[in-house]
């Protein structure tokens, strides 16, 4: 008798427990393929060796799909425009690839050094959807 008992309350357990679960939400899907804030980052070298810290915010027109470096005259000196390096903010499960570099069609990844004396241009792409945005990067220093 107590086994039955047991067996009658275990299935009531189970029963209530999976008639109580929640149904998920819908799975939010992320669609998100802009950057929302870029820099470039001098390779240039201080007096010790050590990479130097300046870095330049570029200015996005999201509706254009560009964005501008404008280097300030006093750093002009601080920055070679042949050999910056890229830092993007982007969407969640976004990425960033170059598709073209001094003139040139390429398929590479943000990372590395990069020269954007003529700009470059970058596709983002939203892994979950596909969906993508292009930009045109390009970079002035003030006169």
């Amino acid at each position: 008798m107590k086994r039955i008992l047991i067996a009658i309350t275990a299935v009531a357990a189970l029963m209530i427990g999976a008639s109580s679960c929640a149904k998920p939400d819908a799975d939010f899907v992320h669609d998100n393929a802009t950057i929302s804030a870029i820099y470039i980052c001098t390779t240039q070298k201080d007096a010790t060796g050590k990479e130097k810290s300046d870095k330049f915010s570029g200015v996005i027109d999201q509706d254009a799909g560009t964005i501008l470096f404008t280097i300030p005259k006093a750093n002009r000196k601080d920055i070679d425009l042949t050999a910056v390096k890229l830092r993007a903010n982007v969407g969640l499960d976004a990425y960033v690839k170059v598709t073209k570099e001094l003139g040139k069609d390429v398929d590479r990844t943000l990372y590395g050094i990069h020269d954007i004396t003529e700009g470059i241009d970058v596709t983002v792409t939203a892994k979950m959807t596909g969906r993508t945005k292009d930009y045109h990067l390009t970079a002035k220093i003030e006169k």
